[in-house]
Protein backbone atom coordinates (compact mmCIF):
# COMPACT_ATOMS: atom_id res chain seq x y z
CA UNK A 1 0.00 0.00 0.00
CA UNK A 2 2.82 2.40 0.93
CA UNK A 3 4.62 1.68 -2.35
CA UNK A 4 1.47 2.50 -4.32
CA UNK A 5 1.03 5.80 -2.46
CA UNK A 6 4.63 6.81 -3.16
CA UNK A 7 4.21 5.90 -6.84
CA UNK A 8 1.03 7.95 -7.13
CA UNK A 9 2.78 10.94 -5.61
CA UNK A 10 5.66 10.56 -8.08
CA UNK A 11 3.22 10.46 -11.02
CA UNK A 12 1.41 13.56 -9.73
CA UNK A 13 4.69 15.36 -9.30
CA UNK A 14 5.71 14.42 -12.84
CA UNK A 15 2.43 15.72 -14.27
CA UNK A 16 2.77 18.90 -12.21
CA UNK A 17 6.26 19.48 -13.58
CA UNK A 18 4.95 18.93 -17.11
CA UNK A 19 2.16 21.46 -16.42
CA UNK A 20 4.77 23.98 -15.30
CA UNK A 21 6.64 23.51 -18.56
CA UNK A 22 3.63 24.38 -20.76
CA UNK A 23 2.06 27.04 -18.60
CA UNK A 24 4.61 29.59 -17.46
CA UNK A 25 3.83 31.21 -14.11
CA UNK A 26 2.34 34.70 -13.85
CA UNK A 27 2.48 37.08 -10.93
CA UNK A 28 -0.54 36.68 -8.70
CA UNK A 29 -1.10 40.41 -8.64
CA UNK A 30 -0.50 41.06 -12.36
CA UNK A 31 -3.24 42.61 -14.52
CA UNK A 32 -3.77 42.61 -18.26
CA UNK A 33 -5.29 46.09 -17.87
CA UNK A 34 -3.24 47.89 -15.26
CA UNK A 35 0.24 46.53 -16.00
CA UNK A 36 1.95 48.11 -19.03
CA UNK A 37 2.80 45.58 -21.73
CA UNK A 38 0.76 42.70 -20.29
CA UNK A 39 -2.02 42.93 -22.88
CA UNK A 40 0.49 42.95 -25.76
CA UNK A 41 2.38 39.98 -24.28
CA UNK A 42 -0.85 38.00 -23.83
CA UNK A 43 -2.00 38.67 -27.40
CA UNK A 44 1.44 37.63 -28.67
CA UNK A 45 1.02 34.34 -26.80
CA UNK A 46 -2.32 33.69 -28.51
CA UNK A 47 -0.79 34.56 -31.89
CA UNK A 48 1.95 32.02 -31.24
CA UNK A 49 -0.65 29.36 -30.49
CA UNK A 50 -2.61 30.07 -33.68
CA UNK A 51 0.55 30.00 -35.75
CA UNK A 52 -0.24 33.07 -37.84
CA UNK A 53 -1.33 36.71 -37.91
CA UNK A 54 -4.61 37.50 -36.18
CA UNK A 55 -7.68 38.89 -37.96
CA UNK A 56 -9.34 40.40 -34.92
CA UNK A 57 -13.10 40.71 -34.69
CA UNK A 58 -13.34 41.55 -30.97
CA UNK A 59 -11.02 41.77 -27.99
CA UNK A 60 -11.99 41.86 -24.32
CA UNK A 61 -9.73 42.52 -21.35
CA UNK A 62 -10.18 42.08 -17.62
CA UNK A 63 -7.57 42.00 -14.88
CA UNK A 64 -7.18 38.23 -15.16
CA UNK A 65 -8.23 37.34 -18.70
CA UNK A 66 -7.82 38.36 -22.33
CA UNK A 67 -10.36 37.02 -24.84
CA UNK A 68 -10.22 37.46 -28.60
CA UNK A 69 -12.57 36.52 -31.40
CA UNK A 70 -10.70 36.01 -34.65
CA UNK A 71 -11.46 34.83 -38.16
CA UNK A 72 -12.03 31.06 -38.44
CA UNK A 73 -11.29 28.65 -41.26
CA UNK A 74 -14.33 29.85 -43.19
CA UNK A 75 -15.24 33.48 -43.85
CA UNK A 76 -18.49 33.16 -41.92
CA UNK A 77 -16.88 31.60 -38.83
CA UNK A 78 -15.26 33.04 -35.72
CA UNK A 79 -12.91 31.34 -33.28
CA UNK A 80 -12.59 32.40 -29.65
CA UNK A 81 -9.29 32.21 -27.79
CA UNK A 82 -8.68 33.00 -24.14
CA UNK A 83 -5.57 33.46 -22.08
CA UNK A 84 -5.80 33.85 -18.34
CA UNK A 85 -4.56 32.92 -14.92
CA UNK A 86 -5.55 29.64 -13.26
CA UNK A 87 -4.78 28.84 -9.66
CA UNK A 88 -3.55 25.36 -8.77
CA UNK A 89 -2.77 24.65 -5.13
CA UNK A 90 -0.47 27.48 -4.04
CA UNK A 91 0.55 28.48 -7.56
CA UNK A 92 -1.03 30.65 -10.24
CA UNK A 93 -0.44 29.87 -13.91
CA UNK A 94 -1.31 31.42 -17.24
CA UNK A 95 -3.18 29.11 -19.57
CA UNK A 96 -4.35 29.47 -23.16
CA UNK A 97 -7.61 27.90 -24.30
CA UNK A 98 -8.94 27.71 -27.85
CA UNK A 99 -10.14 27.64 -30.48
CA UNK A 100 -13.84 27.58 -29.60
CA UNK A 101 -16.35 28.34 -32.37
CA UNK A 102 -18.59 31.35 -31.65
CA UNK A 103 -21.22 33.31 -33.55
CA UNK A 104 -21.14 37.00 -34.42
CA UNK A 105 -23.84 39.24 -32.95
CA UNK A 106 -25.87 38.94 -36.15
CA UNK A 107 -26.84 42.58 -36.72
CA UNK A 108 -24.68 42.75 -39.84
CA UNK A 109 -25.12 39.93 -42.34
CA UNK A 110 -21.55 39.91 -43.70
CA UNK A 111 -18.99 39.84 -40.87
CA UNK A 112 -16.08 40.57 -43.20
CA UNK A 113 -16.33 44.31 -42.52
CA UNK A 114 -16.01 43.73 -38.78
CA UNK A 115 -12.37 42.59 -38.78
CA UNK A 116 -9.39 44.76 -37.95
CA UNK A 117 -5.64 44.32 -37.56
CA UNK A 118 -3.84 44.54 -34.24
CA UNK A 119 -1.71 47.33 -35.68
CA UNK A 120 -4.86 49.50 -35.85
CA UNK A 121 -5.31 49.59 -32.06
CA UNK A 122 -3.01 51.05 -29.41
CA UNK A 123 -2.89 47.94 -27.27
CA UNK A 124 0.42 49.05 -25.77
CA UNK A 125 -1.44 51.99 -24.16
CA UNK A 126 -4.06 49.93 -22.31
CA UNK A 127 -2.84 50.98 -18.86
CA UNK A 128 -2.84 54.68 -19.81
CA UNK A 129 -6.26 54.47 -21.46
CA UNK A 130 -7.69 52.81 -18.35
CA UNK A 131 -6.27 55.53 -16.11
CA UNK A 132 -7.65 58.24 -18.39
CA UNK A 133 -11.07 56.58 -18.37
CA UNK A 134 -11.16 56.56 -14.57
CA UNK A 135 -10.27 60.25 -14.52
CA UNK A 136 -12.92 61.02 -17.16
CA UNK A 137 -15.69 59.15 -15.30
CA UNK A 138 -15.06 61.16 -12.08
CA UNK A 139 -16.83 58.73 -9.76
CA UNK A 140 -17.20 59.84 -6.16
CA UNK A 141 -15.51 56.80 -4.63
CA UNK A 142 -12.32 55.00 -5.62
CA UNK A 143 -12.88 53.44 -9.04
CA UNK A 144 -11.24 50.80 -11.19
CA UNK A 145 -11.63 49.47 -14.72
CA UNK A 146 -13.59 46.24 -14.66
CA UNK A 147 -13.18 45.41 -18.34
CA UNK A 148 -12.33 46.78 -21.76
CA UNK A 149 -13.95 45.74 -25.05
CA UNK A 150 -12.50 46.65 -28.45
CA UNK A 151 -14.49 46.09 -31.65
CA UNK A 152 -15.92 47.91 -34.59
CA UNK A 153 -19.07 49.87 -33.79
CA UNK A 154 -22.26 48.78 -35.54
CA UNK A 155 -24.24 51.61 -37.16
CA UNK A 156 -27.94 50.80 -37.53
CA UNK A 157 -29.10 53.35 -40.16
CA UNK A 158 -29.60 53.60 -43.04
CA UNK A 159 -28.86 49.88 -42.71
CA UNK A 160 -26.76 47.85 -40.26
CA UNK A 161 -23.05 48.22 -41.09
CA UNK A 162 -19.70 48.15 -39.35
CA UNK A 163 -18.21 51.51 -38.40
CA UNK A 164 -14.95 52.66 -36.82
CA UNK A 165 -13.07 50.77 -34.11
CA UNK A 166 -14.19 51.72 -30.61
CA UNK A 167 -12.99 50.96 -27.10
CA UNK A 168 -15.65 50.49 -24.41
CA UNK A 169 -14.07 50.89 -20.98
CA UNK A 170 -16.25 49.80 -18.04
CA UNK A 171 -15.41 51.84 -14.92
CA UNK A 172 -17.00 51.05 -11.56
CA UNK A 173 -16.73 51.89 -7.88
CA UNK A 174 -19.45 49.58 -6.62
CA UNK A 175 -22.16 52.22 -6.19
CA UNK A 176 -21.50 53.98 -9.51
CA UNK A 177 -20.47 52.90 -12.97
CA UNK A 178 -19.72 54.41 -16.36
CA UNK A 179 -18.88 53.27 -19.87
CA UNK A 180 -16.13 55.44 -21.33
CA UNK A 181 -15.59 55.25 -25.09
CA UNK A 182 -12.36 55.80 -27.00
CA UNK A 183 -11.26 55.65 -30.62
CA UNK A 184 -8.86 53.07 -32.06
CA UNK A 185 -5.84 55.04 -30.78
CA UNK A 186 -7.28 55.12 -27.25
CA UNK A 187 -8.33 58.77 -27.27
CA UNK A 188 -11.47 59.30 -25.19
CA UNK A 189 -14.38 60.53 -27.31
CA UNK A 190 -17.33 60.24 -24.92
CA UNK A 191 -19.01 58.20 -22.22
CA UNK A 192 -22.28 56.90 -20.86
CA UNK A 193 -22.39 58.46 -17.38
CA UNK A 194 -26.08 57.82 -16.67
CA UNK A 195 -25.28 55.59 -13.68
CA UNK A 196 -23.06 58.14 -11.94
CA UNK A 197 -23.95 60.39 -9.03
CA UNK A 198 -23.20 63.41 -11.21
CA UNK A 199 -25.94 62.37 -13.63
CA UNK A 200 -28.40 61.41 -10.89
CA UNK A 201 -28.03 64.69 -9.02
CA UNK A 202 -27.71 67.10 -11.94
CA UNK A 203 -30.63 69.49 -12.47
CA UNK A 204 -30.19 71.99 -15.28
CA UNK A 205 -33.39 73.78 -14.27
CA UNK A 206 -32.99 73.66 -10.51
CA UNK A 207 -29.63 75.32 -9.97
CA UNK A 208 -26.60 76.70 -11.73
CA UNK A 209 -24.20 73.98 -10.57
CA UNK A 210 -23.93 71.98 -13.79
CA UNK A 211 -21.23 71.84 -16.50
CA UNK A 212 -22.26 74.81 -18.68
CA UNK A 213 -18.89 74.99 -20.43
CA UNK A 214 -18.79 71.25 -21.06
CA UNK A 215 -22.25 71.37 -22.68
CA UNK A 216 -21.38 74.43 -24.77
CA UNK A 217 -18.08 72.95 -25.95
CA UNK A 218 -19.72 69.64 -26.88
CA UNK A 219 -22.46 71.38 -28.90
CA UNK A 220 -19.95 73.73 -30.52
CA UNK A 221 -18.02 70.67 -31.70
CA UNK A 222 -21.16 69.72 -33.66
CA UNK A 223 -22.50 73.08 -34.86
CA UNK A 224 -19.65 75.56 -34.52
CA UNK A 225 -21.03 79.06 -35.02
CA UNK A 226 -23.31 78.04 -37.92
CA UNK A 227 -26.67 79.80 -37.92
CA UNK A 228 -28.90 76.77 -38.42
CA UNK A 229 -30.55 76.10 -35.03
CA UNK A 230 -34.37 76.09 -34.92
CA UNK A 231 -34.81 75.63 -31.19
CA UNK A 232 -32.88 74.61 -28.09
CA UNK A 233 -34.72 73.07 -25.13
CA UNK A 234 -33.34 72.71 -21.60
CA UNK A 235 -34.82 69.99 -19.40
CA UNK A 236 -33.67 68.86 -15.94
CA UNK A 237 -31.01 66.47 -17.25
CA UNK A 238 -30.69 67.15 -20.96
CA UNK A 239 -30.46 69.79 -23.67
CA UNK A 240 -32.11 69.02 -27.00
CA UNK A 241 -31.41 70.92 -30.21
CA UNK A 242 -33.33 70.95 -33.49
CA UNK A 243 -31.35 72.28 -36.45
CA UNK A 244 -31.67 72.52 -40.20
CA UNK A 245 -29.75 69.70 -41.87
CA UNK A 246 -26.54 71.12 -43.28
CA UNK A 247 -26.73 69.23 -46.58
CA UNK A 248 -30.45 68.51 -47.12
CA UNK A 249 -32.68 71.54 -47.71
CA UNK A 250 -36.13 71.36 -46.15
CA UNK A 251 -35.07 68.80 -43.54
CA UNK A 252 -34.15 69.13 -39.88
CA UNK A 253 -32.28 66.89 -37.45
CA UNK A 254 -32.34 66.43 -33.67
CA UNK A 255 -29.44 66.32 -31.22
CA UNK A 256 -29.38 65.62 -27.50
CA UNK A 257 -26.77 66.57 -24.90
CA UNK A 258 -26.53 64.90 -21.52
CA UNK A 259 -23.63 64.60 -19.14
CA UNK A 260 -22.64 61.60 -21.28
CA UNK A 261 -22.11 63.82 -24.36
CA UNK A 262 -23.94 64.63 -27.61
CA UNK A 263 -25.99 62.11 -29.57
CA UNK A 264 -27.77 62.61 -32.89
CA UNK A 265 -31.02 61.06 -33.99
CA UNK A 266 -30.48 59.12 -37.23
CA UNK A 267 -33.87 60.26 -38.54
CA UNK A 268 -34.53 63.48 -40.46
CA UNK A 269 -37.91 65.23 -40.42
CA UNK A 270 -39.42 67.85 -42.75
CA UNK A 271 -39.52 71.51 -41.79
CA UNK A 272 -42.89 72.96 -40.87
CA UNK A 273 -44.73 74.71 -43.67
CA UNK A 274 -43.77 78.37 -43.69
CA UNK A 275 -40.52 77.86 -41.77
CA UNK A 276 -38.18 80.73 -42.53
CA UNK A 277 -34.41 81.19 -42.40
CA UNK A 278 -35.11 84.37 -40.43
CA UNK A 279 -36.02 82.11 -37.48
CA UNK A 280 -32.58 80.46 -37.31
CA UNK A 281 -29.95 81.26 -34.67
CA UNK A 282 -26.48 80.08 -33.67
CA UNK A 283 -24.88 78.85 -30.45
CA UNK A 284 -23.07 82.18 -30.16
CA UNK A 285 -26.45 83.66 -29.20
CA UNK A 286 -27.01 81.15 -26.36
CA UNK A 287 -25.89 81.98 -22.80
CA UNK A 288 -26.32 78.97 -20.53
CA UNK A 289 -25.07 80.96 -17.54
CA UNK A 290 -28.19 83.17 -17.80
CA UNK A 291 -30.67 80.32 -17.25
CA UNK A 292 -31.11 81.06 -13.53
CA UNK A 293 -31.84 84.74 -14.24
CA UNK A 294 -34.36 83.93 -17.01
CA UNK A 295 -35.97 81.31 -14.79
CA UNK A 296 -36.44 83.80 -11.94
CA UNK A 297 -37.94 86.45 -14.25
CA UNK A 298 -40.36 83.92 -15.75
CA UNK A 299 -41.49 82.63 -12.36
CA UNK A 300 -42.16 86.18 -11.13
CA UNK A 301 -44.22 86.88 -14.27
CA UNK A 302 -46.09 83.58 -13.78
CA UNK A 303 -47.05 84.64 -10.27
CA UNK A 304 -47.54 81.23 -8.66
CA UNK A 305 -44.67 79.83 -6.59
CA UNK A 306 -46.26 76.38 -6.47
CA UNK A 307 -45.94 75.88 -10.24
CA UNK A 308 -43.47 73.32 -11.54
CA UNK A 309 -40.96 74.43 -14.17
CA UNK A 310 -41.08 71.77 -16.89
CA UNK A 311 -38.63 73.03 -19.53
CA UNK A 312 -37.24 76.12 -21.26
CA UNK A 313 -37.10 76.46 -25.04
CA UNK A 314 -35.04 79.08 -26.87
CA UNK A 315 -36.57 79.97 -30.22
CA UNK A 316 -36.66 82.89 -32.59
CA UNK A 317 -40.34 83.79 -32.55
CA UNK A 318 -41.67 85.03 -35.88
CA UNK A 319 -45.26 85.75 -34.75
CA UNK A 320 -44.24 89.24 -33.65
CA UNK A 321 -45.10 92.61 -35.21
CA UNK A 322 -41.42 93.29 -35.96
CA UNK A 323 -38.60 91.04 -37.04
CA UNK A 324 -38.38 87.54 -35.51
CA UNK A 325 -37.17 87.85 -31.91
CA UNK A 326 -35.14 85.37 -29.87
CA UNK A 327 -37.09 84.34 -26.76
CA UNK A 328 -36.92 81.81 -23.96
CA UNK A 329 -40.35 80.12 -23.77
CA UNK A 330 -40.58 78.85 -20.19
CA UNK A 331 -43.25 76.20 -19.58
CA UNK A 332 -44.86 75.85 -16.14
CA UNK A 333 -47.38 73.31 -14.85
CA UNK A 334 -49.77 74.02 -12.00
CA UNK A 335 -50.13 70.86 -9.96
CA UNK A 336 -53.52 69.17 -9.78
CA UNK A 337 -55.88 69.66 -6.86
CA UNK A 338 -56.10 67.44 -3.80
CA UNK A 339 -58.91 65.48 -5.44
CA UNK A 340 -56.47 64.22 -8.05
CA UNK A 341 -57.31 66.63 -10.84
CA UNK A 342 -54.83 66.92 -13.69
CA UNK A 343 -52.32 69.76 -13.76
CA UNK A 344 -52.59 72.58 -16.27
CA UNK A 345 -49.76 74.24 -18.18
CA UNK A 346 -48.88 77.63 -19.57
CA UNK A 347 -45.88 79.62 -20.74
CA UNK A 348 -43.91 82.80 -20.15
CA UNK A 349 -41.86 84.26 -23.02
CA UNK A 350 -38.73 86.18 -22.01
CA UNK A 351 -36.04 87.73 -24.20
CA UNK A 352 -32.39 86.89 -23.43
CA UNK A 353 -32.12 90.46 -22.09
CA UNK A 354 -34.87 89.72 -19.55
CA UNK A 355 -37.91 91.49 -21.06
CA UNK A 356 -41.21 89.61 -20.56
CA UNK A 357 -43.03 89.51 -23.88
CA UNK A 358 -45.95 87.18 -23.27
CA UNK A 359 -47.64 85.32 -20.42
CA UNK A 360 -50.12 82.55 -21.17
CA UNK A 361 -51.71 81.33 -17.94
CA UNK A 362 -53.85 78.18 -17.85
CA UNK A 363 -57.62 78.47 -17.78
CA UNK A 364 -58.84 79.45 -14.35
CA UNK A 365 -55.58 81.21 -13.41
CA UNK A 366 -55.65 84.10 -15.87
CA UNK A 367 -57.48 87.17 -14.53
CA UNK A 368 -60.66 87.90 -16.44
CA UNK A 369 -60.08 91.00 -18.58
CA UNK A 370 -62.84 93.25 -19.90
CA UNK A 371 -61.47 93.90 -23.37
CA UNK A 372 -64.16 96.46 -24.07
CA UNK A 373 -63.40 98.59 -21.01
CA UNK A 374 -61.92 101.99 -21.98
CA UNK A 375 -58.83 101.38 -19.81
CA UNK A 376 -58.19 98.00 -21.48
CA UNK A 377 -58.58 99.48 -24.96
CA UNK A 378 -56.26 102.36 -24.09
CA UNK A 379 -53.65 99.95 -22.67
CA UNK A 380 -53.90 97.70 -25.71
CA UNK A 381 -53.47 100.62 -28.11
CA UNK A 382 -50.44 101.66 -26.08
CA UNK A 383 -48.96 98.17 -26.39
CA UNK A 384 -49.67 98.14 -30.14
CA UNK A 385 -47.91 101.48 -30.48
CA UNK A 386 -44.88 100.20 -28.59
CA UNK A 387 -44.59 96.99 -30.62
CA UNK A 388 -45.17 98.62 -34.01
CA UNK A 389 -43.14 101.72 -33.28
CA UNK A 390 -43.78 105.37 -34.20
CA UNK A 391 -44.08 104.51 -37.89
CA UNK A 392 -46.87 101.97 -37.35
CA UNK A 393 -49.70 102.24 -39.86
CA UNK A 394 -52.97 100.34 -39.66
CA UNK A 395 -55.90 99.46 -41.92
CA UNK A 396 -58.20 98.11 -39.21
CA UNK A 397 -58.22 97.56 -35.45
CA UNK A 398 -61.16 95.61 -34.00
CA UNK A 399 -61.99 95.04 -30.32
CA UNK A 400 -64.44 92.40 -29.12
CA UNK A 401 -65.05 90.68 -25.79
CA UNK A 402 -61.99 88.41 -25.91
CA UNK A 403 -59.23 90.04 -27.97
CA UNK A 404 -58.18 92.67 -30.47
CA UNK A 405 -57.55 91.99 -34.15
CA UNK A 406 -55.10 94.16 -36.05
CA UNK A 407 -54.53 94.57 -39.78
CA UNK A 408 -51.66 96.85 -40.72
CA UNK A 409 -48.42 97.41 -42.57
CA UNK A 410 -45.92 94.71 -41.65
CA UNK A 411 -43.10 96.34 -39.61
CA UNK A 412 -40.75 93.61 -40.80
CA UNK A 413 -41.73 94.05 -44.48
CA UNK A 414 -42.66 97.65 -45.28
CA UNK A 415 -45.08 97.81 -48.17
CA UNK A 416 -46.76 94.52 -47.24
CA UNK A 417 -49.78 93.83 -45.05
CA UNK A 418 -49.91 91.56 -42.01
CA UNK A 419 -52.50 90.46 -39.47
CA UNK A 420 -52.08 90.18 -35.69
CA UNK A 421 -54.12 89.26 -32.63
CA UNK A 422 -53.69 90.77 -29.17
CA UNK A 423 -54.94 89.07 -26.03
CA UNK A 424 -53.94 88.81 -22.38
CA UNK A 425 -50.78 86.93 -23.37
CA UNK A 426 -49.45 89.44 -25.89
CA UNK A 427 -49.50 90.19 -29.62
CA UNK A 428 -49.07 87.36 -32.13
CA UNK A 429 -48.91 87.29 -35.90
CA UNK A 430 -51.74 85.73 -37.92
CA UNK A 431 -50.31 83.78 -40.84
CA UNK A 432 -53.38 83.70 -43.09
CA UNK A 433 -55.18 86.78 -44.45
CA UNK A 434 -58.11 87.21 -46.79
CA UNK A 435 -56.95 88.09 -50.34
CA UNK A 436 -58.32 91.66 -50.15
CA UNK A 437 -56.64 92.19 -46.76
CA UNK A 438 -53.28 91.27 -48.27
CA UNK A 439 -53.48 94.17 -50.73
CA UNK A 440 -51.31 97.10 -49.66
CA UNK A 441 -53.13 100.41 -50.21
CA UNK A 442 -51.51 103.43 -48.65
CA UNK A 443 -54.74 105.44 -48.74
CA UNK A 444 -56.47 103.13 -46.28
CA UNK A 445 -53.75 103.31 -43.60
CA UNK A 446 -53.86 105.47 -40.45
CA UNK A 447 -51.74 105.99 -37.34
CA UNK A 448 -52.84 105.52 -33.73
CA UNK A 449 -53.01 109.23 -33.04
CA UNK A 450 -55.93 109.46 -35.47
CA UNK A 451 -58.03 107.33 -33.08
CA UNK A 452 -57.83 109.84 -30.24
CA UNK A 453 -61.10 111.49 -31.35
CA UNK A 454 -62.88 108.23 -30.45
CA UNK A 455 -60.87 106.96 -27.47
CA UNK A 456 -59.77 109.91 -25.35
CA UNK A 457 -61.56 110.66 -22.08
CA UNK A 458 -65.04 109.04 -22.01
CA UNK A 459 -65.77 109.39 -25.72
CA UNK A 460 -65.94 105.64 -26.42
CA UNK A 461 -68.57 105.23 -23.69
CA UNK A 462 -70.52 108.12 -25.20
CA UNK A 463 -70.45 106.56 -28.67
CA UNK A 464 -71.66 103.27 -27.16
CA UNK A 465 -74.56 104.95 -25.36
CA UNK A 466 -75.54 106.80 -28.56
CA UNK A 467 -75.56 103.49 -30.46
CA UNK A 468 -77.93 101.86 -27.94
CA UNK A 469 -80.26 104.85 -28.16
CA UNK A 470 -80.10 105.02 -31.97
CA UNK A 471 -80.85 101.32 -32.38
CA UNK A 472 -83.57 101.52 -29.73
CA UNK A 473 -82.27 98.58 -27.70
CA UNK A 474 -80.70 98.11 -24.26
CA UNK A 475 -77.69 96.23 -22.82
CA UNK A 476 -79.88 93.40 -21.55
CA UNK A 477 -81.31 92.50 -24.96
CA UNK A 478 -78.09 93.13 -26.93
CA UNK A 479 -75.09 92.74 -24.56
CA UNK A 480 -72.49 91.94 -27.22
CA UNK A 481 -70.34 94.88 -28.32
CA UNK A 482 -67.63 95.21 -30.95
CA UNK A 483 -65.58 98.30 -31.87
CA UNK A 484 -64.00 98.54 -35.32
CA UNK A 485 -61.63 101.38 -36.29
CA UNK A 486 -60.92 101.78 -40.04
CA UNK A 487 -60.83 104.44 -42.78
CA UNK A 488 -64.07 102.91 -44.05
CA UNK A 489 -66.31 100.05 -42.94
CA UNK A 490 -67.32 96.76 -44.58
CA UNK A 491 -64.64 96.27 -47.22
CA UNK A 492 -65.54 94.35 -50.36
CA UNK A 493 -63.34 91.95 -52.39
CA UNK A 494 -62.37 94.81 -54.71
CA UNK A 495 -60.87 96.78 -51.80
CA UNK A 496 -63.58 99.46 -51.66
CA UNK A 497 -65.71 100.23 -48.59
CA UNK A 498 -69.46 99.96 -48.47
CA UNK A 499 -69.33 102.75 -45.88
CA UNK A 500 -66.46 105.06 -46.95
CA UNK A 501 -64.97 107.79 -44.78
CA UNK A 502 -66.21 111.23 -45.81
CA UNK A 503 -62.93 112.95 -44.82
CA UNK A 504 -60.35 110.22 -45.36
CA UNK A 505 -59.89 109.82 -41.60
CA UNK A 506 -60.67 106.74 -39.51
CA UNK A 507 -64.26 105.86 -38.70
CA UNK A 508 -65.70 103.94 -35.74
CA UNK A 509 -68.25 101.19 -36.08
CA UNK A 510 -70.07 100.23 -32.86
CA UNK A 511 -71.72 96.86 -33.43
CA UNK A 512 -74.29 95.38 -31.02
CA UNK A 513 -75.39 91.75 -30.88
CA UNK A 514 -77.88 89.71 -28.87
CA UNK A 515 -76.61 86.92 -26.62
CA UNK A 516 -77.73 84.20 -29.04
CA UNK A 517 -76.44 86.06 -32.12
CA UNK A 518 -79.86 86.31 -33.73
CA UNK A 519 -80.00 90.12 -33.71
CA UNK A 520 -77.23 92.41 -34.95
CA UNK A 521 -77.15 96.15 -35.47
CA UNK A 522 -74.51 98.83 -35.89
CA UNK A 523 -73.81 102.56 -36.16
CA UNK A 524 -70.78 104.06 -37.95
CA UNK A 525 -69.40 107.42 -36.81
CA UNK A 526 -66.95 109.63 -38.70
CA UNK A 527 -64.10 111.58 -37.10
CA UNK A 528 -66.41 114.49 -36.25
CA UNK A 529 -68.77 112.18 -34.36
CA UNK A 530 -71.49 112.27 -37.00
CA UNK A 531 -73.51 109.15 -37.80
CA UNK A 532 -72.79 108.10 -41.38
CA UNK A 533 -74.36 104.63 -41.42
CA UNK A 534 -77.07 102.96 -39.33
CA UNK A 535 -78.14 99.32 -39.58
CA UNK A 536 -81.07 98.47 -37.38
CA UNK A 537 -81.22 95.02 -35.70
Amino acid sequence: MRAKTIAARLVAAGLFALFLSVAPPARADSSYIADPGEAVRALDAIAAETGGSLRLYALELSDGRLTVEIGGKRKTELDEWQIGRVKRLFFEFETTVGPRPVRAAGLVGDIEGGFFDRSEIALDKVADVAANAIAYARLDEEAHVQSIEIARAVEILPEPAYGPIRWSIYVTSGRESAIVRADAAGNIIGADLANTNRARNMDLLGDGDWPHREARDALFAVFGDERRLRDLTVRPRAISVTADHAATPGRKEDYNWTISGVTRSPLLSPLMHGASEDELFSLKEVDFTALARIRAIARTAWGHESAKLEYMTLRRVSETPGKPELRWIVTFTELGDDAGGAGTSGTVEVTPEGAVRKVVLPAGHAPAADWLAPKTIAATLGRIGKDFGPDGRFAEIVFDAGKARILGEDPARPGAMAGFEADAGGIARVRKLMPWDEQYRKERLFDLEALAVFTQADRLADFTARTYRRLQVDEETMPGIRYAFAIGQIMGPDGTYMVPSPDGRPTLQVRLESADGSRVGSVVFDSSGKEIDVRMP
